[in-house]
């Protein structure tokens, strides 16, 4: 049994400058969207660290009147704010100087992206909270990942909606820690039409724009695998070499997606990101503006940025991209409008010939502008309707509702009950169907209000389904806790639901990594043995509707454990030693991270396929690698493979069969897919009569984000490229044409 219950008192907090002169610690609370619950989360830690007798003031929190979050303020101090007039109005910004004299060891600070009103010390308020920590105060934060400044373009790209307040990347990188507050999309559109976001007139307003299905997918997945990168970062011994990217610019509209693109591979790579930029020397007075522009955002993603002045765009790239020693040029490739353009010799041509031992990225037909998804043709899908269809299809009148916990203590239990209470005071007949009560008194608080099947002293109060009860019982809403516990016929209840499910129950339950099958069979020797261990088979993700990961740092797993909230003493021990240890608790969360960023990325994609969107969106990458059937290709595999690793993406190899094959190519070909189904990717063949037709297609049909072209050599000087990777270059929209380095052999 999990629970999060918090406690207040009526301490009175010392008044006094903190015990250590250091560095204040940064605890963010991320969120993909507004109203995920960051702030109620942070407020929830603030009364729970006062409780503790910590000295906890609120710096600035932003309510918005949701009666939940002014709930949460609940006895905490708070610093008063300071009132700024600006054109005749009076705006309400936190009050620095106030925070610093009071001194606290802890001052909570909603918003961190928020741009303060002029005249105010610092233009933004993450640099409040950096002067705060350099005076040894502790700060808890929130942010939205739109807010992020190097995912800006990507947000901006899906969602169709200026983001206008970002913060630097390194705020987040030189945090203590991030806490990820998830919420499924449907979820948080319940939450809306509820009311418990905005007032009601706005509600469809918003559900219509900014809170539309694809769009909180999208924002849900890249907040996953950003904080699955950065806690992978953190924890891993051994890194690969970094790689460094350069990026060439050339001042025009798409520059700034470009550098940002840029500044994510580089990051992704470990390496550092430089933009050079070339100006013709007759027209530098009017490119100064954009070069001021440029160097700005360059400055914001801590890339260096390099201008020289020349005619001749080309050697000047190749001369900086040699002297930076960079491994990747990315450049956006707009199409040809002459007439005899594709028979002439390109700025690509002349690179890839300069530049042999340099992975050269053309971003094709970069920066063309896509309708949004509202604006394509054909009837939109009402999104509860599609919901249904897909449930109907699937012959199952129940829903699954997942709550994923990393490790036992995580949350979960608390998380699903307070769903439970949620929904029966919405008038839903909700109750608790299986949930262990034996020993942990805060279970009596957290089942409060509900009804536990059969009573305090039937099986489901022993952690222990009877579903024929159940079935019974025939509610509309059943929790189950524990989809790797047992029920009355000694069946692991997983395999229970399938019954459920078809009888037309809603199933909230909650599960644990460490008790996955796939996660058992890849960490089994680092979980350690436990006693009674039963695995849940991975096929029940598959059944979830609606998964959710409860996070909380490992930091905090380890305090509930050695507090005795998640089992008594003699087995903490033993846990220690085991899956508790904290590099198997951040493997685990890595883990979980990724997870369910691919149960939300598959729903992402049956949404883009649904609204016939066909320009990817940069959520995930998506990364293909083309082989001719010819000799020495598997070096090619491998290293797309890795690529594919680096960027957490998927990996597909394809091959074009234009004629009939050899014995020969058949072989060849046959040794590169089992090769490719051994590195756990997929091998296609189209059967076309163009090739780089048929690539294009393949990839506008699997939202490909990256085409690899290999077995490159150094060849004579300027000359063409070859007719299908032109094309490609031609035919293809947004998509890295990424042209792999000489083999050095």
């Amino acid at each position: 049994m999990e629970t999060q219950a918090s406690t207040s008192t009526s301490l009175t907090p010392p008044v006094g400058p903190p015990a250590a002169t250091r560095r204040g610690t940064l605890r963010v609370y991320l969120g993909a969207t507004p109203g995920s619950g960051k702030t109620f989360a942070m407020l929830r830690e603030g009364r729970d660290r006062r409780s503790q007798g910590e000295d906890v003031v609120i710096g600035f929190v932003e309510t918005y009147g949701r009666p939940r979050t002014v709930e949460a303020l609940d006895r905490l101090e708070v610093v008063p704010r300071l009132r700024v007039e600006y054109k005749g109005t009076v705006l309400e910004e936190m009050d620095l100087d106030a925070v610093l004299a009071r001194r606290p060891q802890i001052a909570l600070v909603d918003e961190l992206a928020h741009t303060n009103a002029p005249g105010v010390r610092n233009g933004k308020r993450w640099q409040d909270v950096e002067e705060l920590r350099d005076a040894g105060i502790d700060v808890i934060t929130t942010v939205n990942v739109q807010h992020v400044e190097s995912v800006k373009d990507v947000v901006e790209h899906i969602t169709g909606i200026p983001v206008r307040e970002t913060i630097p990347d390194e705020v987040l990188d030189r945090s203590t820690e991030i806490q990820f507050i998830d919420i499924a999309p449907e979820a948080l559109r319940k939450r809306m039409r509820h009311g418990n976001i905005y007032a009601r007139d706005r509600v469809e307003t918003a559900l219509s724009n900014f809170f539309r299905p694809g769009n909180l997918s999208a924002l849900r997945e890249i907040a996953l695998r950003l904080v699955a990168q950065t806690v992978g970062a953190s924890r891993s011994e051994v890194r690969p070499s970094p790689e460094d990217v350069v990026v060439a610019v050339s001042g025009s509209a798409g520059s700034e997606m470009l550098i940002r693109r840029g500044a994510r591979m580089a990051r992704r790579l470990g390496g550092l990101c430089a933009v050079v930029t070339v100006i013709d020397p007759k027209h530098q007075h009017a490119a100064s503006a954009d070069l001021e522009r440029l160097r700005s955002l360059a400055d914001q993603l801590h890339c260096a940025f390099i201008e020289r002045y020349s005619n001749n765009i080309a050697a000047s790239v190749v001369a900086a991209t040699r002297e930076l020693e960079a491994d990747h040029l990315m450049l956006g490739e707009s199409p040809t409008r002459q007439r005899l353009g594709r028979w002439r010799t390109t700025l690509v041509d002349r690179l890839i010939d300069e530049l042999p031992d340099t992975n050269l990225h053309v971003i094709a037909r970069f920066g063309v502008a896509h309708p949004p998804p509202d604006q394509v043709a054909g009837e939109r899908p009402e999104p509860d309707a599609l919901l249904r269809s897909l449930q109907q299809e699937q012959h199952r009148h129940g829903s699954l509702r997942i709550y994923l916990g990393y490790a036992h203590g995580c949350g979960t239990t608390s998380a699903m009950l307070d769903e439970a209470r949620r929904r029966k005071s919405r008038g839903t007949d909700a109750i608790v169907a299986a949930i262990d009560m034996r020993g942990r008194g805060p279970c009596d608080i957290a089942v409060e209000g509900l009804e536990i099947l059969g009573g305090l002293n039937s099986p489901g109060a022993n952690g222990v389904l009877d579903v024929d009860a159940l079935l019974a019982r025939n509610p509309e809403v059943a929790c189950i806790d524990d989809l790797a516990g047992v029920d009355t016929a000694g069946r692991t209840r997983y395999e229970d639901l399938h019954r459920l499910l078809d009888a037309g129950i809603t199933v909230i339950a909650t599960l644990h990594l460490a008790d996955l099958r796939s996660t058992v069979e890849a960490m089994g020797s680092l979980l350690g043995e436990r006693e009674g261990r039963r695995v849940v088979d991975d096929s029940v993700l598959t059944l979830a509707n609606e998964m959710e990961i409860v996070d909380v740092t490992p930091s905090v797993i380890d305090q509930r454990l050695r507090r005795g909230e998640i089992m008594d003493s003699a087995d903490a021990a033993r846990a220690l030693q085991g899956e508790f240890r904290p590099q198997v608790l951040a493997a685990l969360r890595e883990s979980a991270f990724r997870l369910i960023a691919e149960h939300t990325d598959r729903q992402l994609l049956a949404y883009m396929r649904e609204r016939r969107i066909d320009a990817p969106w940069e959520v995930r990458e998506r990364v293909i690698v083309c082989v001719p059937p010819r000799p020495g290709m598997e070096d090619v595999i491998r290293r797309a493979k890795r690529r594919a690793a680096n960027v957490d993406g998927e990996f597909t190899v394809l091959t074009v069969r234009t004629r009939p094959r050899s014995n020969e190519e058949k072989l060849l070909l046959g040794e590169y897919a089992a090769l490719t189904h051994q590195m756990k990717g997929e091998f296609v063949t189209l059967y076309e009569r163009s090739v780089a037709p048929a690539i294009c297609e393949y990839a506008r049909k699997v939202f490909a984000t990256e085409i690899i072209v290999g077995g490159r050599r150094r060849r004579k000087r300027f000359r063409l490229l070859p007719s299908t990777l032109r094309q490609l270059i031609r035919i293809l929209a947004d998509v890295d044409v990424h042209i792999l380095a000489a083999d050095p052999g």
